[in-house]
């Protein structure tokens, strides 16, 4: 009889060790995944930074930004104030990091069309 109480308890205590340790992976889980959160912002921020750097190389005599205001007679400039403006608005925080990136995308391939024509 002392063999059966042995065996139930040994059962008890196993069940629990895996309960306690399914518990602790799924809150280490948690963690990881909330700590993986800010990946996506990294990796956003490092795509508009790549799209602005490619919008200056396209708008820009070799990525210099002007120092005479732009008249804006032609579709380049047009193109150079949109941008000015989408970034006074990032800097405002007017406008989101994602829907920057966006726009941003949008600007590039009106460029991209622009250096084509061109």
């Amino acid at each position: 009889m002392d063999v059966n109480i042995y065996i139930a308890l040994g059962a008890v205590v196993i069940v629990a060790i895996i309960v306690l340790n399914h518990q602790k992976q799924k809150n280490k889980m948690k963690t990881m995944l909330g700590e993986a959160g800010g990946t996506q912002l990294i990796f956003l921020t490092k795509a508009v930074e790549k799209k602005n750097k490619a919008l200056a190389d396209i708008l820009y005599d070799g990525g210099i930004k002007p120092s005479a205001a732009n008249t804006g007679t032609t579709h380049k400039d047009m193109l150079i104030k949109q941008l000015e403006k989408l970034e006074k608005e990032f800097a405002a925080k007017k406008i989101s990091l994602r829907t920057y990136d966006e726009q941003l995308f949008d600007l590039l391939e009106k460029a991209n069309k622009l250096v084509v024509v061109a």
